[in-house]
Formats: structure tokens, sequence, C-alpha cells
């Protein structure tokens, strides 16, 4: 255990989050849940829901995401401490549709940027941006929109106290440009709760990665309620993330549309400190 401690605390002194200097392996687990720390991260998601409203079968997401920081970038502006990127893109198996079947394909793209100022109030770090979707799930109007959605992004949060994180993750999207004769219309408010405790070796709890979503086309809510559980760890000298979560979404929407009901999350990370 002591050699292994040992290996990450050398490979975290390489970098620093934009909360404080990155030097153990609580350090490296505090940046891996930090939303604008400056990691690269590389990470292998997959949300399985096996209970649908209006589809007695499950349904599955496969995901890569990725997460970069543009340190020469940000060098340019006087103002900012860092430019951080997150894509997540997603491949879709629907569940066993009446007269359809199940589909399998690709998703939409999700694409999150956030500048990072400089100053912010103590313990804490903010940013700001723009979300887009880059409708990759094409003519497919089972696993994608079929439209390009675009819109502003924020991020606080606060460490009040070691180990602990708060805050939030808003952003907000209108459909912008339509690749599909039928796309409907598109007026979302996604928010993702920040609420993350961090232990020793690594392990900590937390609210769900996954957003909370108000349509405001439907003026309904899909929700995410659960929890997290995660270790950072080294393995074979390589720091990685590992989570799963459970989320439950009461809200079923009208019109017979399908909607997850319950939700299993599992990831596998790889970090790369700077």
């Amino acid at each position: 255990m002591k050699g292994a401690t040992s290996r990450i605390s050398a490979s975290v002194c390489l970098t620093a989050s934009l909360l404080a200097p990155v030097a153990t392996a609580e350090d490296l687990g505090e940046a891996a849940t930090n939303p604008v720390s400056n990691l690269i991260q590389f990470r292998l998601q997959n949300q399985h829901s096996w209970e649908n409203y209006n589809a007695d079968s499950w349904s599955n997401a496969a995901l890569v995401q990725t997460v970069v920081p543009l340190p020469s970038v940000a060098s340019k502006f006087d103002s900012l401490q860092g430019i951080v990127t997150r894509a997540t893109i997603p491949y879709v198996s629907t569940p066993q549709l009446d007269g359809v079947g199940r589909k399998h394909a690709m998703g939409d793209t999700n694409f999150l940027a956030f500048a990072v100022p400089k100053k912010a109030p103590p313990k804490s770090v903010w940013g700001y941006g723009v979300a887009i979707d880059i409708p990759t799930g094409g003519d497919n109007e089972f696993t994608g929109s079929g439209t390009w959605k675009m819109g502003p992004s924020a991020v606080f949060m606060a460490s009040p106290r070691k180990g602990l994180q708060i805050g939030a993750l808003v952003f907000h999207q209108w459909d912008t440009y339509d690749v599909r004769s039928n796309a409907p219309e598109f007026n979302s408010t996604f928010i993702q709760p920040i609420l993350t405790q961090h232990f020793p070796g690594g392990w900590y709890i937390s609210l769900p990665d996954t957003p909370q979503n108000y349509d405001w086309e439907e003026e309904e809510w899909t929700l995410n309620l659960g929890a997290v559980l995660g270790r950072v760890v080294p393995i074979g000298g390589q720091p990685m993330q590992i989570f799963g979560g459970v989320y439950y979404n009461p809200e079923e929407k009208d019109d017979n549309r399908v909607s997850a009901e319950w939700t299993f999350k599992f990831q596998v990370g790889w970090l790369f400190p700077q």
C-alpha cells in the first residue's frame, strides 16, 4: 500500500488543479471530480436503464468522454487561469418499441467549453462558456435529435473544507439548425448539482454527474436522483477513476414518450496529470 501511495504521489506532483496544487492521491481525486480542473481525462462510461416508462424493455448508452484543458490557449489571455473542454460521444440502444423494434446507432455529441477566470472567491473556482450538441445521430429519429443545439454554460464550485466540493454546472440549449425536416423544437435547461465528499485512499461519494433537465417546450422535468461511489487509484502505475452510480427518475413523460425510470452508470477513466 505504501508503494502504491508513493507512486501516485509522484505522478500527481506534476500537475495542479484549479482549486489547489495536486500533491496527494486525495488531491488527484478532487481534481478528477472538479469540472474545470487542469487534468486531461479519458473516460469510458455505460448507462443502462432496466426500466423505462412507456416501454417495457431496457435501453443503453455507451459513452466516450474526453476532458481536455487548453493551457496554451488560456495563456494568451491575462484574465484566464484556464480553458477546459469536455466532449461526450454516445452510442445508443433504444428500448424495444412497438412496430419499430430496437434501434442501435450513434447519438448526438455534447461539447462543453469553459473559460476559467483567475479571479474567484476564496476556496472556489468558476467558469463560463458554451454548450453545443452536434447531431452525430444524423437522420435516425430514435437516437438523435436531428438538430444542432447551442447555448451558454456556467459552473461554480467551492471547497469550504478539505475533501468537500459543492456547487453546480448549468447550461441551456436551443435548437439552432435542423438537419432533419421533422426535428422537434428544442429549448431545455440542464442543471448538475455538485456535492462530493472525498475520503482517504482516493474514495469519494457524490451526487450523479448526469444533469437534471427541464424541457421548456413540454414543461416537464427529467430527473436523475441518486448517488455515486467512486475511487481514484493507480492501476499498473496509471492513475484511474472508477465509479458506479444508481439514478432514479420519478417523472413519467406525457403522450407515451419513452423515458428512463431506473439507470445504472459505470465508468472507467484514465487520468493524465500535466
